[in-house]
């Protein structure tokens, strides 16, 4: 029998009828072979027009579970067993939460440093650019038609001229790639480069970046860092290094910049060993009280540093918009690898970005953004600063997180625990080694993006009472 629901909000009649008779199909209430009413027969019974059964009675042809019969009307077809496993549909609890949202529950205030508070995101400033770019793309072509695997070419040239002003990097257009976050951006010269290559990380380093060379098949080595950061040393007894991958303008997570000497040696131990520097500058514009350091792009006399910059620092961490510069000397190579791909990042935004950056928008954009980050950190050093015991803040000056020194070994987990019994959520360092045992067990690593500078006062009467100092 079928029920029809008419009125405004329904779904069309059609649509209704094909639904329930399908489900009956696979349901077994329609048996193969079995004669179903002809449509004339049903419109009537159900007082619709023949022609909303002759569209669903169409559709249940097309799919295969009918068939009409010269001069005998519809029979229904004979279905495939899986069809007739007689398993519950999967069905989901309209008050389902993801567990990630079930745990936080509990949490009062999440000290990471990979989403921002809600009142960061510039909405006036993006609405105003992301309704231009509507504008300028109703007068081309460019919203109808796929675009070229680089990216936009007026954003490419927006972000070259950025990164001369500001990073000191002298580039292209054409070597500049615009992907949807590091993670395809790192996938993107896996494949170029070649899987199963062997990477030198930092040690400590970034763990998803870790997580991506090895989803590639990559033989990952190590190299600890000290207080200038990465130092190659003597590896001339090591297997060949394909590409080193590292922070140097700021080291993740430890902060420290790498000197212009030991930069000098990396370049030339990648040109004399035929090896690729990936330098992530991860974050490198939040600069808190001097000027940012050059990108070691700026001086690749070699052409080996494969850049990767990103603006989800700034905007957002939701906006999934980085880039690659590549090196001269395989540009042509790389576009030649993916010339049958296209750009996977949404044309609109690519626009309005560029917009933003000639506007002079995304420069006003980065000085408020250090202004405030600037404000959140020296409260959370003050904060510290009035503990009873020597704990201390990394001295960070630049970035969204710092790392939290104790004067002597914790449990780590013991320590976290205690501070999520009062509602804060701070983060193991062990997460950025990947010998665990080496890490030190007296850091924690805590985030202030999501944090509003009113709150960290209660924050650290929280961390005062869970650590009981």
């Amino acid at each position: 029998m079928i029920n029809l629901k008419k009125g405004e909000g329904q779904r069309p009649l059609y649509e209704q009828i094909y639904n329930q008779i399908k489900l009956d199909i696979i349901n077994g209430y329609l048996s193969p072979n079995e004669r179903i009413l002809g449509a004339r027969t049903l419109a009537k019974m159900l007082e619709v027009s023949r022609n909303t059964v002759d569209r669903a009675y169409l559709q249940l042809t097309l799919e295969g579970y009918i068939e009409s019969r010269k001069n005998s009307g519809f029979y229904v077809l004979k279905l495939p067993k899986m069809l007739h496993s007689g398993k519950e549909k999967c069905t989901f609890d309209e008050s389902y939460k993801d567990e990630e949202i079930l745990t936080q529950e509990d949490v009062v205030y999440d000290l990471t440093n990979s989403s921002h508070t809600s009142n960061l995101f510039p909405k006036k400033v993006w609405k105003k650019h992301y309704l231009t770019a509507i504008d300028q793309l109703e007068l081309s072509e460019k919203l109808s038609s796929l675009q070229p695997f680089q990216g936009d070419v007026a954003l490419r040239k927006e972000i070259c001229r950025y990164l001369k002003r500001i990073r000191g990097v002298v580039c292209h257009p054409r070597q500049i790639i615009i992907t949807s976050g590091l993670q395809q951006s790192l996938d993107y010269l896996c494949q170029f480069l070649g899987k199963s290559k062997n990477v030198l990380m930092e040690e400590p380093s970034y763990p998803k970046a870790r997580e991506i060379f090895r989803k590639n098949s990559c033989n990952i080595s190590t190299e600890k860092v000290d207080d200038k950061g990465l130092y190659i040393g003597d590896l001339s007894n090591t297997s060949k290094i394909d590409m080193i991958y590292t922070t140097p303008s700021h080291q993740f997570p430890l902060g420290m910049i790498m000197p212009i000497s030991r930069r000098q040696k990396l370049l030339e131990f990648a040109e004399q060993n035929d090896s690729f520097v990936i330098e992530d500058d991860y974050d490198s514009e939040l600069r808190y009280y001097e000027k940012p350091v050059p990108a070691l792009k700026s001086i690749d006399y070699p052409d080996r540093v494969i850049y990767l910059g990103t603006f989800s620092k700034i905007l957002s961490p939701s906006f999934r918009m980085s880039y690659i510069v590549l090196p001269e000397q395989f540009t042509e190579g790389f576009l030649e690898r993916f010339k049958l791909h296209n750009s996977t990042v949404n044309l609109i935004n690519q626009i309005a970005l560029a917009n933003v950056l000639s506007s002079g928008d995304y420069d006003r954009l980065v000085r408020k953004m250090n202004h405030i980050f600037k404000k959140r950190y020296e409260a959370f050093q003050d904060g510290f600063d009035s503990f009873q015991i020597p704990i201390k803040v990394s001295h960070n000056v630049s970035g969204q997180y710092f790392l939290v020194n104790f004067p002597t070994k914790i449990n780590q987990s013991e320590v976290i625990k205690r501070a999520l019994d009062e509602g804060v959520k701070v983060y193991d360092t062990m997460q950025f080694w990947q010998d665990e045992a080496e890490c030190p067990h007296e850091h924690l690593f805590l985030g202030f993006s999501k944090i509003e500078l009113e709150d960290i006062p209660d924050c650290m009467k929280r961390l005062k009472k869970a650590w009981d100092i």
